[in-house]
């Protein structure tokens, strides 16, 4: 028996691109945790300095467990740190 094709609402892309809101997360840093430094900031996340700077520059998309601590322990969401890039 053949699968019944739906035509609903086309399924969410599975390499959508996000962006840290660095402006966002440097003050949110600074103030909840006072941290500056990206080196110092990648220890309050347990990752990795390089992962930390790839976060930043947009050259790599964290995990979303990632993403959950980075927002966890600045106390906000996830949505508030980062945006998705939408490519034309």
């Amino acid at each position: 028996m053949a699968a019944t094709q739906k035509q609903d609402d086309p399924s969410a892309p599975t390499d959508a691109k996000v962006r840290l809101r660095v402006e966002v997360y440097d003050a949110l840093a600074a103030e909840r945790a006072g941290v500056t430094k990206v080196v110092d900031q990648a220890k309050l996340h347990g990752i990795n300095r390089q992962h930390m700077f790839r976060i930043r520059s947009g050259k790599w998309n964290p995990s979303l467990t990632v993403a959950m601590r980075m927002a966890a322990d600045l106390g906000t969401t996830v949505d508030a740190l980062f945006e998705r890039v939408v490519e034309k």
